[in-house]
């Protein structure tokens, strides 16, 4: 989609915009029209988007440590599970061994 079949002003705009670029009501290359944006409107905003943006990012986040946390957990239990019969198989030989030598 190019930007003339856009109907929604992109960022490029906004920040045309408070940078003083827009003289007023302006027009983007689409057509659409739209009012500048007071500084405490566009400070609210990107505080919103800061704040959604975190809170998506934390989010993700969380939820991927908790993918590495099973994936690590399945690993330690599959090699507990691989190790643990030989460990204690060569543990009782040990002292089966040990128990004949003291007879």
């Amino acid at each position: 989609m190019s930007r003339t079949e856009r109907e929604v002003p992109i960022l490029t705009d906004v920040v045309q915009l408070k940078a003083g670029k827009g003289g007023g009501r302006s027009t983007t290359q689409s057509g659409a029209r739209h009012v500048p944006l007071s500084e405490a409107t566009l400070d609210a905003l990107q505080a919103e988007l800061v704040s959604r943006t975190l809170d998506v990012t934390g989010e993700l986040l969380h939820n991927a440590v908790k993918d590495m946390e099973a994936v690590m957990f399945e690993r330690v239990l599959d090699r507990l599970r691989a190790t643990l019969p030989d460990l204690v198989d060569d543990a009782l030989r040990q002292y089966q061994a040990g128990q004949h030598n003291n007879d």
